[in-house]
């Protein structure tokens, strides 16, 4: 367990020398540490990543930041025994004639395909048709965020690599992904924004059918930037609120929550009707300058999680947002 904690608070705390001196140091074990060190760390401690909205990041052919971040978790895949990467939505920002902003996302996660890291995409408002080629929102918006054609284009389960399951065939707006990790199964169901009540009770079944998984919900919008439940319906079906109400709170296995949207980073959490807690991430940003992402340690032995987010691009960190949390009661 030395290994992986040493590697992780490198991570943290560098912020200078550039990117070759994070990778650098996140990838070079102390060499004095016994053999079978990392592979104890590995059986109880693990790590995951979650990337906020991208939009900001495929505007242009030459900015590096989208691709650079995948670069940088597949190359320090071992050092953070990462095994699941999730995105809260806003992969891209407007719909073009040619949809090349969708070609540098595909492009941009092409790593982690390579690499076989298993990674989930949640759809936000930005990756339906809402928004035309010149950027403005275009009308009827309902119908229009809903229409996530091109995105199923160039975004599949089979891209994903461990989607088991779909709400609508040949789509991934609402899907769910299962791994295992530090000697607990989890779950991670990604959610369309403000979804469809007939959207809503697919999760419910998918949760009430997994009671032995930890569930993590990635849906686009669900905290608002102070922290609290977003309680409109925006230009979809549902509010976060009613999110919360009538799937977050009512199972017992449901664990984490990650968001984006609006703000930058924001926590909170809750109790559920079972008094099971439910910790929420909100992350966003929409960086002009560099690319962050969130990092998430979960240690299984002692029942906790760490969470910070950095940025490879800046060799920046945000200590502001860290966070601790203890007494996960996960379920085995």
């Amino acid at each position: 367990m030395r290994i992986t904690r040493t590697i992780v608070a490198a991570v943290v705390v560098l912020t200078a020398g550039g990117l070759a001196g994070v990778a650098n140091a996140v990838e070079s074990p102390p060499s004095t540490l016994p053999t079978g060190t990392l592979r104890v760390a590995a059986d109880t401690r693990f790590g995951f990543a979650v990337v906020p909205d991208t939009q900001e990041e495929v505007l242009r052919a030459d900015d590096p930041r989208f691709r650079q971040r995948s670069d940088w978790l597949v190359a320090n895949r071992s050092a953070l025994d990462l095994r699941f990467v999730t995105h809260i939505g806003d992969v891209v920002n407007f719909d073009t004639p040619d949809h090349v902003q969708y070609i540098r996302a595909r492009d941009a996660l092409r790593p982690l395909e390579r690499a076989r890291l298993p990674y989930s995409l949640a759809v936000g408002n930005h990756d339906g048709q809402v928004y035309g080629p010149d950027g403005k929102r275009r009308s009827p918006a309902g119908p229009l965020l809903r229409d996530t054609t091109v995105f199923n284009r160039y975004f599949t389960a089979d891209r994903f690599g461990a989607v088991r399951g779909q709400f609508e065939a040949g789509k991934v707006d609402n899907a769910y992904a299962t791994y295992e990790a530090g000697g607990v199964r989890w779950l991670v169901l990604t959610l369309e924004p403000w979804p469809r009540r007939a959207a809503v009770a697919w999760a419910r079944n998918v949760v009430a059918a997994n009671p032995r998984h930890n569930v993590v919900v990635v849906t686009h919008h669900y905290l608002e930037a102070d922290g609290t439940i977003g309680r409109s319906p925006a230009h979809g079906s549902t509010s976060p609120q009613y999110l919360f109400d009538n799937l977050i709170s009512r199972y017992p296995n449901v664990r984490l929550v990650f968001s984006g949207h609006t703000g930058s980073a924001a926590y909170r959490v809750d109790t559920g009707v079972h008094g099971n807690r439910i910790h929420s991430f909100l992350q966003a940003f929409h960086s002009r300058r560099t690319n962050p992402v969130r990092l998430v340690e979960v240690d299984t032995a002692a029942d906790s999680l760490r969470t910070w987010i950095y940025a490879p691009r800046t060799a920046e960190a945000f200590p502001a947002h860290d966070r601790t949390l203890t007494g996960l009661r996960l379920i085995r």
